[in-house]
């Protein structure tokens, strides 16, 4: 049985970020299981919701620069 190290931030936001889109290894998600398991959800919960935040922030912005360069001059 091979020996799964815990995961590091970066590995962490790089499985949250590839369960967004559908597309985990069933190696990192092994991993994620193992980690889970072994010390509880929350880091991922949390690193979650900050992930949703910095999404929702990113097409507020886009959004609203978007709105600024489409409004009409006035004469």
């Amino acid at each position: 049985m091979t020996e799964h190290k815990d995961p590091n931030i970066f590995q962490i936001i790089h499985s949250l970020l590839a369960s967004f889109f559908g597309v985990q290894s069933l190696d990192n998600l092994e991993r994620d299981e193992k980690y889970i398991e072994k010390h509880g959800i929350k880091v991922y919960i949390i690193i979650g919701f900050l992930l949703v935040f910095c999404l929702l922030l990113t097409l507020f912005g886009i959004v609203k620069l978007i709105l600024y360069f489409a409004q009409v001059p006035t004469p």
